[in-house]
């Protein structure tokens, strides 16, 4: 089998006929289970991937929010959304820490795959291991929270968040979730319900499931994930 590269340059993509992103990546989508005629917001959604396969899953009916801190990136996503044929999601600029009364209790499905330290992703950014120094786990984690805090007001009674990192640090991930849990007693862990595999096998993400989480580790498949699912009392 041929090896393909430059997959942006062929014209089924050109077309966007298809999409390209790691699995367990496209699994928070899966996970966050978005409906039609639904709500939705991706807090921080560049370059798409997550945010146009929500609007996939959904077959390009509902309305969907994709935020992001800075303008060229949301236009990554504007151009995804454009390429795959998607015409409900509207960009915005918007700082996902800061808060906005406006959008209190507005979302029915949020999905939160917040900044990191991208340590699930080495073997294709081998570099991140010379960049990140100890400090950057306080720092990044900080923002996490917040990112965390604001935007689950957002989200309606009943309405599921998914909470996900390119991470395998418990700091970003699973320290994370106590926290918020500890301080909103309003929310809920909810169990993840993976994809059935085909007939009489398990799904490949099992053995990943750790009692509530799905805590993925870079692997010769896969990216390293975490990914976590919350439901508003």
């Amino acid at each position: 089998m041929n090896k393909v590269k430059n997959i942006e340059n062929l014209k089924e993509f050109k077309e966007g006929l298809f999409s390209v992103q790691d699995e367990a990546a496209g699994l928070t989508a899966i996970i966050l289970n978005p409906k039609k005629q639904e709500k939705i917001l991706d807090a921080c959604s560049s370059p798409g991937g997550k945010t146009t396969y929500l609007a996939q899953i959904v077959e390009n009916d509902a309305e969907i929010e994709a935020w992001d801190i800075h303008e060229h990136r949301t236009k990554l996503v504007e151009e995804t959304a454009k390429r795959l044929g998607v015409d409900i999601i509207k960009t915005e600029v918007k700082d996902a820490t800061i808060y906005n009364e406006e959008n209190y209790e507005k979302f029915d499905k949020i999905l939160l795959d917040v900044p990191c330290l991208g340590i699930g992703v080495l073997k294709r950014k081998p570099d991140i291991k010379w960049q990140r120094k100890k400090e950057d786990i306080e720092e990044i984690s900080k923002i996490q929270m917040q990112i965390l805090q604001v935007c689950s007001k957002y989200l309606k009674p009943k309405g599921e968040l998914v909470y996900s990192t390119c991470s395998i640090l418990k700091e970003e991930n699973e320290n994370i979730i106590r926290k918020f849990l500890e301080k909103n007693s309003n929310f809920n862990i909810k169990q993840i319900e993976l994809p059935k595999a085909s007939k009489n096998e398990r799904n490949y993400f099992e053995s990943f499931l750790k009692d509530e989480f799905l805590q993925v580790y870079q692997n010769e498949k896969t990216d390293g994930f975490f990914i976590c699912k919350m439901i508003k009392k």
